[in-house]
């Protein structure tokens, strides 16, 4: 099995990859995402089982949000620990170009911090559930849900 080249400059960079000379960024584009089956599906069935009804997934909102009620403006980010920068002591730091990763991750997360600015300046309620939360504690995940549509 081929090993992937290590990145040796900004994850963004202009490199050729192993993958056909191609470059990082068109390797990357390549890729698409069918959103995250672990934490959005145990999300939703967690929703379906307590009939918390009224939901819908990925609104076009800013941020893109995982859940929504529209009624209740009310919004639910459920946030991976890696990639959105939680220190749950789960020992996520990665061991190839460290600080790249860090620079990505900090970005990460003052976007979240503006995303959620921005939509409780537009009058939406925002929760973020850490993925780990969601996997230790799905009752109090579901608590604040609840409370924030006063049920």
């Amino acid at each position: 099995m081929k090993r992937l080249k290590v990145m040796r400059q900004h994850p963004t960079n202009q490199d050729a990859t192993t993958f056909g000379n191609l470059s990082r960024a068109a390797l990357m584009s390549l890729i698409r995402s069918k959103g995250n089956r672990t934490t959005e599906g145990r999300m939703a069935s967690l929703l379906r089982a307590s009939h918390i009804t009224g939901w819908r997934r990925h609104l076009k909102l800013i941020g893109s949000p995982d859940f929504g009620w529209r009624k209740e403006r009310l919004v639910l980010f459920i946030d991976g620990c890696f990639w959105h920068g939680h220190d749950c002591g789960r020992n996520l730091t990665p061991k190839n170009n460290a600080e790249l990763w860090e620079i990505k991750i900090t970005a990460t997360r003052h976007r979240d911090a503006a995303n959620t600015r921005e939509l409780r300046r537009r009058g939406w309620t925002v929760i973020r559930i850490w993925e780990c939360q969601l996997k230790r504690e799905p009752d109090s995940c579901l608590r604040r849900i609840c409370s924030a549509l006063n049920l």
